[in-house]
């Protein structure tokens, strides 16, 4: 039976949970105050009653504790259960995104205190706040261009690629810090704040919504929380416009712009994306013993990723991932070129070459990013006058050109990386729709006009 001990106009209520494994013996307490005007005698008969319900409710939960903050549980679950469940580039920004949205809202309420009604209401405020991230733009960007980038870059722990980034476009708080404290210069005076002040997305607003419910689960499942609040949460509509791409016209002229300009590493990696709907991560990623030219096999284990301003390469996330493409001849053609050519250029770069077996390099040997890429693709589409569509968007037509074809979903679903079917139609849904209308009207065409 639990004890009742009266403080003032509140009362205290410990339960006795048992022994530890060193003896000690485990209580929980809490506090019930009754409700005002009520009579001494109705009040302790209040507090029994409470007392007897909560008790029961606690039983059974050895590790619950209710009382602590929510910031205290983010803190406990990224840094003990997270890392065990997450990858590092899935785990930093999801805890950045807890840090920048959830945590000034609900930081400090206690666990107990936390109810559906009040995440709904953070919801929408994060909604109508807009993006917190914020972005920052030189004030005069010709102060970079007279330093040594190399020397700099490895002072500061940053890449040549975000400095080169940084001077054309906007840069995070973090790196925009680095820069300033390099160059010795006053932040305010070396940067303008250009945040953008738009509403976040349904679907940013969704995976915030994942991210808490997940650590919210893990507290129920360690027994520190009753229930989890996000599952009653109403959820943001999904506002994710349907994916971009070329068509096969449109994917003729980029395929000739890509050949009219001088670079033809870009020129091979035009045609790689459109041939085998490869991720830009994966692309990156690739080295030459990835790719047997004689066969024409492509392998695609890894994926380059950036983790606080550094380029890794890491395995995929699911094995469904790691899948073999059988490339077309002009393509194992156009590689076999740009290796010879590659060759050609290291040698006269001698040891300033970093041979990291990449088969897309930078201008030393290291590997290239997907942005300075998709610069360059868009300068390309540019010149085409095409949309100034995203990098991912050629891994799009890619897919869109095997629907139209009639290829099944499955296989269609096995050479781009995706787990299940249902992913690839969730994708590209609409592109199915528009495939079955070009079927019907094939037939239309062959038996009935």
């Amino acid at each position: 039976m639990a004890s009742i001990r009266k403080r003032g106009e509140t009362f205290t209520i410990t339960a006795y949970l048992g022994y530890n494994n060193e003896g000690k013996q485990i209580k929980k307490t809490t506090t019930f105050r009754p409700p005002e005007n009520v009579t001494p005698g109705k009040a302790e008969k209040l507090a029994h009653e409470f007392a007897v319900v909560w008790e029961k409710q606690v039983k059974g939960y050895v590790a619950l504790d209710e009382n602590i903050t929510f910031a205290e549980l983010a803190d406990w679950y990224y840094e003990t259960v997270a890392p065990n469940v997450l990858r590092e580039q899935t785990l930093i920004p999801n805890r950045r995104a807890m840090e920048n949205h959830v945590i000034p809202r609900i930081g400090r309420e206690k666990l107990k205190n936390i109810t559906p009604p009040m995440l709904d209401s953070m919801f929408c405020d994060i909604r109508k706040s807009g993006n917190t991230k914020t972005k920052f733009r030189f004030k005069d960007r010709s102060v970079i261009d007279n330093i040594n980038k190399t020397k700099f870059c490895k002072e500061i722990n940053i890449d040549r690629t975000t400095i080169r980034s940084a001077r054309d476009n906007c840069v995070t708080f973090e790196i925009a810090k680095k820069i300033a404290q390099g160059l010795a210069i006053p932040f305010n005076a070396l940067f303008d704040d250009v945040t953008p002040t738009k509403e976040i997305s349904g679907s940013t607003l969704k995976k915030i919504k994942l991210n808490l419910s997940a650590i919210f689960t893990a507290a129920v499942k360690k027994e520190i929380m009753r229930r989890n609040p996000c599952s009653l949460v109403t959820c943001a509509k999904s506002d994710t416009p349907p994916v971009q791409c070329l068509d096969e016209e449109q994917s003729r002229k980029f395929l000739e712009a890509l050949k009219e300009q001088d670079d033809f590493q870009l020129e091979v990696i035009g045609n790689l994306f459109l041939a085998t709907g490869i991720r830009p991560g994966e692309l990156c990623a690739l080295h030459w013993d990835d790719v047997d030219l004689k066969t024409g096999l492509l392998n695609i284990r890894h994926t380059l990723i950036r983790i606080n301003g550094q380029l890794r390469r890491e395995v995929p996330k699911t094995n469904k991932s790691e899948r073999k493409i059988i490339l077309p001849k002009y393509i194992i053609n156009l590689l076999k070129k740009h290796k010879k050519l590659q060759e050609k250029y290291s040698r006269g770069l001698g040891d300033m070459w970093i041979n990291r077996g990449a088969i897309f390099t930078n201008l030393t040997g290291n590997y290239t990013s997907r942005s300075h890429i998709g610069r360059k693709i868009k300068l390309v589409l540019e010149s085409a006058d095409l949309p100034p569509l995203k990098l991912h968007s050629l891994r799009h037509t890619h897919a869109s050109i095997l629907i139209n074809s009639g290829i099944a979903t499955k296989i269609i679903a096995d050479r781009l990386g995706h787990s299940e079917t249902e992913t690839t139609q969730n994708i590209y849904g609409h592109v199915f729709e528009e495939s079955k209308e070009k079927t019907m009207q094939a037939v239309e065409m062959a038996l009935f006009t």
